[in-house]
């Protein structure tokens, strides 16, 4: 089974943080998935540019990336974040190539404008994906680590959101899972509850309730574009446990046993597990399939 696993910074801060989550995505590849993993690292950003007299800010969501922004982003992404992950799933007896989107071209963008003027700077809007390089090294054998960069047409480098990054990536590989890892046990109702299971046409009214928020809503919005191209199941899981990945890789009817903190969303809330595209697990009150 083929797989996208987007981690975010707040998982990646210590290096215990960084081998445990190598740990989790070794354990996968060691049963014969191919997976390539997309990483944040925002908050490691934001202590970069503080250390540097560079104030972060924010409009709508996206950070606005002047040039000595864009600077940092170049230097923590694919620098600090990136290597440091390879190093831990070095440790793990995992062998992985570090790469950002703008390497071999794989992630094109343009600039992102928002509808109403909105000017984030050097924020990218991926337009265009170049897979050849992440598909050679499944193919021999190597864990892709992509930081989430990109570049114009025009050989400008571009800071990229890193769910819609995840997203880009595993519409082209054709993967059948993306998860998204994150510090959160999945989506959460009204009353604070997690829901262990969506689909995709709840979320639309989830989002306009209200209760969704900051970056889960980014990341909902991120799963709606994953799932309306084709992408058959996405889980948003708690990368702090160590049981983030049970069940992921799971074809048709899952083990019992599988009882994992997440939120699994597939195309519609009737698609099954057993028509063999989407693992399911069990919710507080009995096996969700």
């Amino acid at each position: 089974m083929r797989a996208v696993i987007k981690v975010g910074g707040t998982l990646l801060e210590t290096a215990s943080d960084r081998l445990r989550i190598a740990g989790l995505v070794a354990r996968q590849v060691r049963a014969g998935h191919q997976v390539l993993l997309v990483h944040g690292g925002g908050k490691q950003l934001t202590g970069f540019l503080e250390t540097m007299g560079i104030a972060s800010e924010f409009v709508d969501g996206f950070r606005v990336t002047t040039p000595e922004t864009l600077d940092g982003v170049i230097k923590v992404f694919a620098g600090t974040v990136n290597h440091e992950l390879l190093a831990a799933f070095h440790q793990a007896g995992l062998p992985a190539v570090g790469l950002s989107g703008i390497d071999a071209g794989s992630l094109v963008a343009e600039k992102l404008r928002g509808e109403h003027g909105q000017d984030w700077g050097f924020v990218g809007r991926i337009k265009k994906v170049n897979s050849r390089a992440w598909e050679a090294l499944l193919k021999a054998g190597f864990l892709p680590v992509v930081a989430c960069l990109a570049v114009g047409e025009e050989g400008q480098i571009y800071n990229v959101n890193a769910d819609q990054a995840a997203v880009a990536c595993a519409v082209h590989l054709r993967a059948e899972r993306l998860v998204f890892l994150t510090d959160v046990d999945g989506v959460r109702d009204g009353q604070g509850h997690a829901l262990a299971r969506l689909g995709a046409e709840e979320i639309p009214a989830l989002l306009r309730s209200g209760v969704v928020t900051g970056g889960m809503l980014a990341k909902l919005n991120a799963v709606r574009e994953a799932l309306a191209q084709d992408i058959p199941c996405v889980h948003i899981r708690n990368g702090h446990r160590d049981d983030a990945l049970d069940g992921v890789f799971v074809s048709g009817e899952p083990s019992r046993e599988a009882v994992v903190a997440g939120t699994m969303i597939t195309p519609s809330l009737t698609a099954s597990s057993r028509d063999g595209r989407c693992g399911g697990h069990r919710s507080e009150g009995g096996y969700v399939a």
